[in-house]
């Protein structure tokens, strides 16, 4: 597995001593109490709010138990985007501390086919910059060990930022379940030093 550089040891440290990181218990959940293959019905009804279709036009959803009403994809999976309850964090949406754009996918069979977290972009630069840092966390949340990484070279005007470039793929399988962590940390040539790629995103999906 490619280890994380000295800098990214730093910064992660300190963000490991801020906010909740993703839930764990005996089966460990993907993210607060959500599961994968978890029924539809069992998800906590005051914990999320801002239920929306991510596909088609434009929806809100009253409950989870509307989710029909989004569009399926081709593998039959309705997306919704949703957002942390008012009263149940301190500081908005958050992952392991870092500001998230959240996608449940629910399958027909009415449980959750698939969870997917990214790091979001619309933050001020301070927070933007430690987005591919989440990938880290996400690993040791699911468990060192097993994971299948490949990295990734610079293409087209992808530069490194001062020593550090960092374009990764990790994936490990979990039974029923996988998980896909992609990190990316580089800038651009010739471009605003403060226009640079920080960023992670996590897939959890249904295999079974």
């Amino acid at each position: 597995m490619p280890r994380p550089s000295r800098t990214e040891l730093t910064v992660l440290a300190a963000l490991l001593c801020t906010g909740p990181a993703l839930a764990a218990g005996p089966e460990i959940a993907d993210l607060r109490d959500l599961r994968v293959g978890m029924p539809v019905a069992e998800i906590a009804v005051h914990g999320y709010g801002d239920l929306a279709c991510r596909e088609g036009p434009p929806r809100t959803l009253a409950a989870w138990s509307d989710w029909r009403a989004c569009p399926a994809d081709a593998s039959g999976r309705h997306a919704i985007g949703f957002v942390y309850a008012d009263g149940t964090t301190r500081n908005g949406t958050r992952v392991a501390g870092h500001p998230a754009r959240l996608t449940l996918l629910v399958g027909d069979d009415a449980r959750i086919a698939g969870l997917v977290i990214e790091t979001d972009d619309a933050v001020p630069l301070y927070l933007r910059k430690k987005g591919h840092l989440l990938g880290i966390q996400a690993r040791g949340h699911w468990g060192e060990d097993g994971w299948a990484c490949a990295e990734g070279k610079p293409t087209g005007d992808e530069t490194p930022l001062g020593e550090t470039f960092v374009k990764e793929e990790c994936r490990k399988s979990l039974g029923a379940k996988s998980v896909t962590v992609t990190r990316d940390l580089y800038g651009h040539q010739g471009a605003d030093p403060r226009a640079f790629i920080s960023r992670t995103k996590i897939v959890v999906a249904a295999t079974k």
